[in-house]
């Protein structure tokens, strides 16, 4: 168990983060990762017995980003160059059920379920369910994000995924 503080305070930070994402305010969620960060989402694998399942550490995955290919893709999702994203899609984030675990790394492993919302021009319209694996170190008030490991329920995305979770 942790203390109602630092579940609270873990919450928020959680929530000002999924903000900054609905809002595109991507530099500003950018800057709430270590310098040693890896953003993984791994693929989903259907296995007999094990609904779970998700592929192993270094095999297939929609995403494994250290914080400077997180950067190039913030840049690029700015930039005129992103035509999937031209104008940029309308998100909507929500995250519930976070749990915490204090680690003996002085991080804190959180877990929380997401569900995000993407619209695009009117005419598409994409839901995501899963949830999210976090790593967090302390930083003076607040934390950074030293591990996003996303496991969607869905196995079937978009060709062209352009969304943070």
């Amino acid at each position: 168990m942790v203390s109602v503080e630092l579940q609270h305070h873990v919450e928020q930070f959680l929530y000002r983060e999924v903000r900054l994402l609905s809002e595109l305010r991507l530099k500003e969620w950018l800057d709430l990762f270590t310098e040693d960060a890896r953003y993984w989402m791994p693929a989903r694998e259907t296995v007999e017995g094990k609904p779970d399942a998700v592929a192993a550490d270094g095999a297939m995955a929609f995403f494994d980003d250290d914080k400077e290919f997180l950067a190039a893709r913030v840049e690029r999702l700015q930039s005129s160059l992103a035509h999937a994203e031209t104008p940029p899609s309308r998100m909507r984030y929500f995250i519930s059920n976070v749990e915490i675990e204090v680690r003996d790394d002085d991080e804190l492993g959180v877990r929380c379920n997401l569900l995000a919302y993407q619209s695009r021009l009117e005419r598409t319209e994409v839901t995501y369910v899963g949830r999210r694996e976090d790593r967090l170190r302390q930083d003076g008030e607040s934390f950074r994000i030293a591990l996003r490991k996303v496991i969607l329920d869905q196995t079937l995305v978009p060709r062209t995924m352009s969304t943070f979770f």
